[in-house]
């Protein structure tokens, strides 16, 4: 398969660049105002005081002192704790993907389920869902790309369908997102809510997604001349392996468990992980200096995400500096308060699914849009859990269709699909998302969610 590029876009630095010079200008433009804020005791919200908008003196912040709070971004506040949350995770994954357990387990499954060749792409739509509605890892579609591919292959089917039950598979599960550290826990962290709460909503939500698109590539597959080949992997489990993905569930079930009973958080959440971490990389028999490398790597891998964060936090901080966060806010307010009622979390659903063909990230998604989404619901009388719910459909639905998405562009590499081929074979899924997506946001709204 011959390698293509994806298109030529900018860099995601490079668009946060932008904004960031962007909204030094409009501190100079916009008049400044101010909210005022209290303090709920009985669940340690600071929220938006609805009605309580004034001007203010104007602070505009000069273009040059950009650099100087962009450090401050990413040494104060929410952002470096969010940075390091993001690096731990990425670490401690790096070294379970390393070990072969996950890859181990799906080629089993592919031996126990090839005789039923029609249960084959929406069992493993189901699985590989498991890695975006847990773990938030959209990224593992890279690494399991040639599984599917050639599980495809040995079925009968074209090269399509194993991408897209490798790929969708994931994004289904990182949309509904019912324990997605990257997207829902950093946006309920900005939010002040209880990390992972809310989660009945989004299981329903993922009990329809991960079949929707299940049927969806069931009834788009393309049939091929069977190849005659054995998915890579050992004919059973390890005993290693099997250690590994004894303690990685042992792992979820924890946090779980931790942040429903201990009321636990981002640090608690972090700190799991890179136990996890170590401890797999020890029951795969890797040397500590081997260990302290995949930990690096799967830092490294996340680092654009977890710079997106702090450059993020750093385009609050010059709106908060130059008096005009709120005036901003008000606004938009003044915006979405001509919409009826019902249609207002729709409105903020869709300014995220527009955000998101610039902003691939999750958790940079979350840290540019959270801060303003979090006292827009507040003035319009909107509960938060429905503001991250109204994020995280529109971060997660349409996910794969940016040209700018790294996640993407490596599948379409690998695969040799082009991106307009995809597109026309996407596009129409995005549209039964949408209205999905619609209609929870409409639930929620109704149930008080």
């Amino acid at each position: 398969m011959g390698e293509r590029k994806g298109p030529h876009t900018p860099h995601v630095f490079l668009i946060l660049a932008a904004l960031l010079l962007l909204a030094s200008a409009l501190t100079w433009l916009i008049p400044s105002g101010r909210y005022d804020r209290v303090l709920d005791a009985a669940t340690g919200q600071t929220a938006v005081v609805p009605g309580t908008f004034v001007r203010t003196q104007p602070t505009p912040v000069a273009p040059w002192r950009l650099p100087l709070l962009v450090f401050q971004a990413f040494s104060t506040g929410s952002a470096p704790k969010l940075m390091f949350f993001v690096f731990f995770l990425s670490g401690a994954f790096e070294i379970i993907l390393e070990s072969g357990a996950l890859t181990a387990l799906c080629a089993w499954m592919v031996r126990r389920l090839r005789r039923g060749r029609g249960w084959v792409i929406p069992v493993f739509v189901g699985v590989f869902s498991v890695f975006g509605f847990t773990m938030g890892l959209t990224t593992v579609s890279i690494v399991f790309l040639p599984l599917g591919m050639t599980v495809a292959r040995t079925l009968g089917y074209d090269v399509k369908t194993g991408m897209a039950m490798v790929m969708l598979g994931t994004n289904a599960g990182f949309a509904a997102g019912a324990y997605n550290p990257f997207s829902v826990g950093i946006a309920q962290a900005i939010a002040e809510l209880p990390l992972y709460s809310g989660a009945w909503l989004r299981w329903l939500l993922l009990a329809v997604l991960v079949p929707v698109t299940g049927v969806y590539i069931l009834s788009r597959a393309e049939p091929s001349a069977p190849v005659e080949e054995e998915p890579d992997g050992e004919q059973a489990l390890a005993p290693r392996q099997g250690l590994i993905l004894a303690l990685t569930m042992g792992a979820l079930i924890l946090v779980v468990y931790g942040v429903n009973a201990w009321g636990w958080s981002v640090p608690e959440i972090a700190a799991v992980f890179l136990a996890l971490g170590v401890l797999c990389g020890l029951a795969a028999g890797f040397e500590t200096n081997r260990i302290c490398v995949l930990l690096t790597n799967g830092c490294k891998k996340m680092m654009s995400g977890a710079l997106t964060i702090g450059l993020a936090a750093a385009l609050r901080l010059v709106l908060t500096e130059g008096g005009i966060l709120d005036s901003v806010i008000h606004g938009l307010l003044g915006l979405v308060e001509q919409l009826p009622v019902w249609s207002q979390l729709l409105g903020m659903f869709y300014a995220n699914v527009l955000l998101d063909l610039f902003i691939t990230s999750g958790s940079g998604h979350a840290a540019v849009a959270m801060p303003l989404m979090v006292p827009l619901a507040d003035a319009l009388s909107l509960s938060r859990q429905s503001a991250v719910l109204a994020f995280q459909l529109g971060d997660g639905l349409a996910n794969l269709v940016s040209p700018i998405s790294n996640t993407l562009v490596s599948c379409l590499a690998l695969s040799g699909i082009s991106y307009p081929r995809w597109l026309r074979y996407f596009l129409p899924l995005v549209g039964i998302y949408l209205v999905i997506g619609t209609a929870f946001l409409l639930l929620a709204g109704a149930a008080g969610y």
